[in-house]
């Protein structure tokens, strides 16, 4: 688990990626790249009392710093290209998601995300 890139947003929001890739096979890799996605938690905004209240359930529900993990996984990498692939799924994730993560309402709809999984009861089939 090796962080090889960091990346801080407009709002706050830290990025941090970490390589998880591992060679499976003779020449061929699992490239897989952890994401972390981690934002404090008293920086959400406490302007009106339904902000004050929210930041508070989510600062006593989530704890101080919000934290989501994502994984980008390719299989069957070579090891020449391990790290022209590791490299383009960052890229990729950067190009597609950085745009939508950064925005302002994006903390808070990545806080009442993790509230609505946090409140409903883990259900097993």
């Amino acid at each position: 688990m090796t962080t090889f890139r960091q990346e801080t947003l407009t709002n706050g929001l830290c990025l941090v990626f970490r390589d998880e890739s591992n060679r499976y096979f003779g020449d061929y890799h699992r490239v897989c790249i952890v994401v972390t996605l981690s934002f404090a938690l008293a920086g959400l905004p406490d302007n009106s009392p339904e902000e004050a209240s929210f930041r508070a359930e989510a600062i006593q529900k989530l704890g101080e710093t919000l934290v989501v993990t994502r994984q980008l996984e390719r299989m069957a990498v070579p090891t020449a290209s391990v790290t022209q692939v590791r490299d383009n799924l960052v890229d990729d994730f950067l190009q597609h998601s950085a745009v939508y993560l950064a925005r302002p309402a994006a903390v808070i709809s990545l806080v009442q995300a993790e509230l609505t999984a946090h409140r409903s009861p883990r259900r097993y089939v």
